[in-house]
């Protein structure tokens, strides 16, 4: 039996067709979108529907076998908005959007009080709720709805107005009541908004219509398959990751930015982000503003460097030359420490970054392993924030291009001390929502059955003891009180 799922991504969409049985993948196809010139941060969604029906039609010719659901996982925190007479009447305005000033947000804190607490993830711009606040304020249109980008599109591949959203995507939009599970009733009345704005609430797992007639025509799916509810692209990612209870272990991204991410129990502390889990249970993360970044900007000043000298960027994969000359580094840098703040962080985007313990013995490669280590103890940091007090040896599944190095890949393992483990496909949330239609169909019992179908690849990392103990002295007495902010 397979499923379809589909991750509406920030930049691109991704549609997946996985073997339920096997958990292979037999099909992939991507499709890319940018921004509306000259808006905050919207999207035309006409023309990303049309990548979507795109990377769907693609998808399915490359597969031989009938899709018998559809799974749906999208980029969290944006909007969409509907008219009092369920039209369609915005574009696609993203988490990156920054309308809602900080000003503006205050004035949201000062109305709601101690409900502003609520929210797991906080209230920020490009959230949906201080969107929707926004625009009741500041436009002439009249709000009848909002969705997110994952329920608007759902609504588009049934051709049904239907307004529900999931546990995960609703706790996204800083409007949600995270430990209660539900919309935050007394902050919306506070602001004078209505409740009959705010989709209502479905499992994950629910099937909400099948693929219209018209969207089956365009993608040859057949007319009528059923479409799962779906969920936010964090926690589906997860799943996809075969995360889905505590003891699975720790899920560690590094991209662009980085995150450490977990299942457990609801919880309130400075630097966490906490979404309500698909079926039960909350997702805790911790996320970074500089991981593969932070590298990136390291090679390009190396190569502004270099042409000063009239050499040009070499053909051959730099990363990988980078990653040998700082393995040729011991642990620690010799002292060389780097706190990677580039862009400051989540809870205070002021903060610097910096290098402390240079030397002149310090080369160019001292300064590379200086970036990759600072990047993955901010992670551990962050992890500490989510459990201070427990440590475990569950494993960590990596995900992300950082770890393609296998430098970075066992200083983590060092760092953390834990064994690392690979998945052998990279497009996470959409295998998440392909597993998340099987338990739809009841192919599989529940979500704890669907993880045990993600496949890892055959090495597994192991910490190295010697390094495991160096590391931890060097956290706590070279990075734990710089990183404190």
């Amino acid at each position: 039996m397979y499923t379809l799922g589909i991750d509406l991504g920030t930049n691109s969409v991704k549609s997946l067709i996985v073997n339920l049985e096997t958990g292979r993948i037999a099909a992939i196809a991507q499709r890319g979108y940018g921004y509306i010139q000259g808006t905050e941060a919207e999207q035309d969604r006409d023309f990303v529907l049309k990548m979507v029906l795109q990377s769907i039609q693609e998808a399915v010719s490359q597969a031989a076998n009938p899709i018998e659901a559809v799974g749906l996982s999208g980029q969290m925190h944006g909007t969409v908005l509907y008219d009092l007479r369920g039209e369609c009447v915005s574009n696609i305005i993203t988490w990156e959007d920054g309308r809602c000033t900080r000003d503006f947000l205050d004035e949201i804190a000062s109305i709601g009080g101690e409900d502003v607490q609520k929210s797991g993830c906080g209230i920020a711009t490009g959230f949906l709720g201080p969107t929707v606040y926004y625009i009741s304020r500041h436009s002439q249109i009249e709000i009848g709805k909002a969705l997110l980008p994952t329920d608007w599109l759902r609504q588009e591949l049934t051709g049904q107005r239907t307004f529900l959203t999931d546990l995960s995507n609703g706790s996204s939009t800083g409007f949600f009541d995270t430990g209660k599970r539900d919309w935050n009733y007394s902050l919306v009345e506070k602001l004078g908004l209505s409740r009959d704005i705010f989709p209502k609430v479905a499992s994950t797992t629910a099937f909400d219509g099948g693929i219209s007639k018209q969207t089956a025509e365009v993608t040859g799916l057949a007319p009528g398959t059923p479409v799962t509810v779906g969920g936010g692209d964090q926690p589906l990612s997860m799943i996809g990751s075969g995360i889905c209870e505590a003891s699975d272990g720790l899920l560690l991204n590094i991209g662009t930015g980085s995150q450490v991410s977990k299942v457990g129990g609801y919880m309130k502390t400075e630097g966490a982000i906490v979404f309500c889990f698909p079926q039960r249970g909350y997702s805790l993360l911790g996320a970074a503003l500089s991981g593969g970044a932070a590298l990136k900007w390291w090679r390009t000043f190396s190569e502004e460097c270099a042409r000063m000298y009239g050499v040009k960027s070499p053909e051959r994969n730099i990363y990988s030359k980078m990653d040998e000359l700082a393995a040729e580094i011991p642990p620690g840098a010799d002292g060389l420490t780097f706190i990677p703040y580039l862009s400051g962080t989540r809870v205070n985007p002021d903060l610097k970054a910096s290098f402390t313990g240079v030397t002149r013995r310090h080369t160019y490669a001292h300064f590379t392993r200086a970036i990759l280590e600072g990047v993955v103890f901010e992670l551990y940091y962050l992890n500490e924030k989510l459990a201070p007090s427990h440590r475990d040896d569950t494993p960590i599944i990596a995900a992300g291009g950082g770890f393609s190095s296998p430098l970075w890949t066992q200083i983590a393992a060092d760092v953390f001390g834990r064994r690392i483990k690979t998945t052998e496909y990279q497009e996470q949330a959409a295998l998440g929502a392909a597993l998340i239609a099987g338990v739809g169909l009841g192919y599989y019992s529940d979500m704890t059955e669907a993880c045990g179908k993600v496949r890892y690849k055959a090495k597994i990392v192991e910490p190295k003891r010697e390094n495991v103990e160096k590391y931890r002295k060097i956290y706590e007495t070279q990075y734990r009180q710089s990183l404190e902010h």
